[in-house]
């Protein structure tokens, strides 16, 4: 292998044959007693070559010096497959093998880094989530498979407006997603009934902002959900029939003794009111999964929403906020009622206080807000996505049917129910049910 050289050592070497040259020329113009002027055409001579051998000498530098330019600009262009010659100076061998390793621990985090993109991309695209990444201009900059297919488009999603492109979703989808509100949705579509799932989040990339939205279909869920549910209702209705029916068998055997012991007529009061006690408390339990199970189709009439909303909250004395303008719809009056009040009792038994539950109804273009939002502790996204099966509940003692039996309600109006939480500051404030219902055609013509 070649000892370095130094160019050091170069440019000295120059610099003692220049300054011994030069005083060469100096003495032997001074012997021969030579005039000024010759004296200076060698002095000039002799630093034009001067000049000329120090930049010979430094033509090493400059050259590692250009490389060093290219090998940068090609790390800024994200190329690092530039890897410079090492020629073996002292001064310059150091920082070249450096440069060259720092090329090499790139390239193969730069391989790394694209396995690892590759690998991403192939899960996201698998994935059953849709998934839409959008800048602040609502421009998609990163989508997958399922989210084509939630928009019914067959082409390239990156690039896109997604404000253009959200027609080919359900209704309840596309108003939440202009509205970037996370939360659960169901409607009717085609005779079925489906569920979603949106997750918003908000991120920063780049020093730019972007926003992720993620759908989940829940239907499949819902269903394998309800088949369980359904099954766990059986199971609690027969354990309460038992817990029920083995004391009224208990009782009236105490009852058939105390007939037979007329010194103890006296208790015989108290046994038959334990009796009634007891049966009107099954008689309300069974009544409440009856009225889900068999809900009547609705018996649609011109309903004034105004009155009804203050009517409703009046009664629950929680703050009601309406239109200045009447607003109509066709619906069952006693069904929306129940619905409303399901939801004000559920919003007061939240943990929220009854002058932070509040009752607002609206007209937005072709349809009717119904919304319901109270200041309580919200739900986590478990608890949003299956909020609406029957049978689940948060509460100890609830029986799960509130919120199923409102959907229900609403989807038999041709409407849709969506829940979500309401932020305050980053953090979850309360939450919010929203009731959306077709305008009635009269109310429509009228306007």
């Amino acid at each position: 292998m070649n000892s370095p050289r130094s160019l050091f050592r170069r440019l000295l070497g120059y610099m003692s044959l220049i300054i011994c040259s030069y005083g060469l020329l100096v003495y032997l113009l001074m012997s021969y007693n030579a005039t000024s002027l010759f004296i200076a055409v060698v002095t000039f001579f002799a630093i034009t070559i001067t000049a000329m051998l120090i930049k010979h000498s430094l033509i090493p530098l400059q050259e590692l010096m250009d490389a060093m330019d290219v090998g940068v600009r090609s790390f800024k262009n994200n190329d690092f497959s530039i890897t410079i010659h090492n020629k073996q100076y002292d001064e310059l061998g150091q920082l070249l093998d450096t440069f060259n390793e720092l090329s090499q621990v790139l390239r193969e985090q730069r391989l790394t880094l694209f396995q690892r993109e590759q690998l991403l991309n192939r899960v996201i695209q698998e994935t059953p989530v849709a998934i839409m990444l959008t800048d602040n201009r609502n421009r998609i900059m990163l989508s997958n498979t399922a989210a084509k297919n939630l928009l019914d488009y067959h082409q390239r999603l990156d690039g896109e407006l997604l404000t253009q492109l959200i027609d080919g979703m359900p209704t309840a989808l596309q108003q939440a997603t202009r509205e970037k509100r996370s939360g659960l949705f169901s409607e009717m579509l085609a005779n079925e009934k489906i569920s979603y799932s949106l997750t918003c989040h908000h991120l920063t990339l780049n020093n730019q902002s972007h926003q992720l939205f993620l759908y989940k279909n829940l239907t499949k869920d819902i269903s394998r959900k309800e088949s369980d549910i359904w099954k766990n209702a059986i199971r609690l209705i027969s354990h309460e029939l038992n817990n029920s029916l083995a004391p009224l068998k208990s009782l009236t055997s105490s009852a058939k003794k105390i007939i037979d012991a007329p010194e103890h007529l006296s208790m015989l009061p108290n046994v038959l009111d334990t009796i009634s006690d007891r049966i009107e408390s099954l008689h309300v339990f069974l009544t409440q999964y009856a009225t889900y199970a068999r809900l009547p189709a609705p018996k649609m009439q011109s309903i004034n929403l105004n009155e009804l909303v203050m009517s409703v909250a009046g009664l629950m004395r929680v703050r009601g906020s309406i239109s200045t303008g009447t607003i109509v719809v066709n619906g069952d009056k006693a069904q929306l009622e129940q619905a409303l009040l399901n939801l004000i009792k559920n919003a007061a038994e939240s943990g929220s206080t009854l002058e932070g539950v509040e009752v607002n109804l609206r007209q937005n273009h072709d349809c009717v807000l119904l919304i319901v939002t109270d200041g309580g502790q919200g739900m986590s996204e478990q608890q949003l996505q299956q909020a609406l099966l029957p049978f689940y509940t948060t509460k100890h003692q609830g029986s799960g049917l509130g919120l199923a039996l409102c959907n229900d309600i609403v989807i038999a109006h041709a409407g849709k129910l969506t829940i979500s939480n309401l932020y305050q500051d980053g953090q979850i404030s309360g939450l919010q049910v929203a009731i959306s219902l077709p305008i009635s055609k009269k109310a429509e013509e009228n306007s």
